[in-house]
């Protein structure tokens, strides 16, 4: 064998070892590309899970922020006279009103900030057994500190046991 043919011939094994080792590297590559992708796609959907509990929990501090149940509950309780008693107590909006909503801007679209509308006030209803301790508590209510305006929207007397008592709906308005 001559030197010609020799080194002739080495660039040929050459090529042959690099491309057995190419394919070599290939096939041990597929199997990590797969992982890869599903790797990538177990982190789009964390991600995504992640911007969703965020949002969750701004709603709920939005939420929990907008009116401290238990301190109006509480207040509610110190003004309500001993001879009146509430069957319901339930949230009210006013009506919506007839108004051309605009679309959002990119910047109001990317926000994170959330704003919540939260309820005009409280409907009442409930029962007194005389109308006197009925506007006692109606003025107790109206003082301004926790309502801005009391309204009756309902009110009459209705059997009970031995007598009569009063039954009403408040309106009470934040």
């Amino acid at each position: 064998m001559t030197v010609v043919t020799f080194a002739s011939a080495f660039p040929v094994g050459f090529d042959v070892f690099k491309a057995a080792r190419a394919s070599t590297v290939e096939n041990e590559l597929k199997p990590l590309r797969s992982q890869l992708t599903g790797t990538k796609n177990k982190l789009s959907e964390s991600l995504s899970m992640v911007t969703d509990l965020r949002q969750r929990l701004s709603r709920a501090d939005a939420i929990r922020s907008k009116r401290p149940w238990k301190n109006l509950m509480a207040t509610l309780t110190a003004k309500m006279p001993q001879e009146v008693w509430l069957t319901s107590l339930e949230s009210y909006d006013h009506a919506p009103k007839a108004t051309v909503r605009r679309a959002a801007t990119k910047e109001e679209e990317k926000s994170d900030t959330i704003e919540l509308e939260g309820p005009a006030g409280l409907r009442l209803t409930g029962f007194a057994l005389e109308h006197e301790q009925l506007l006692a508590f109606m003025a107790a209510l109206n003082d301004g500190v926790l309502f801005n305006r009391v309204d009756m929207v309902k009110s009459g007397q209705v059997p009970l046991a031995d007598g009569v008592a009063v039954r009403f709906v408040l309106e009470c308005t934040w």
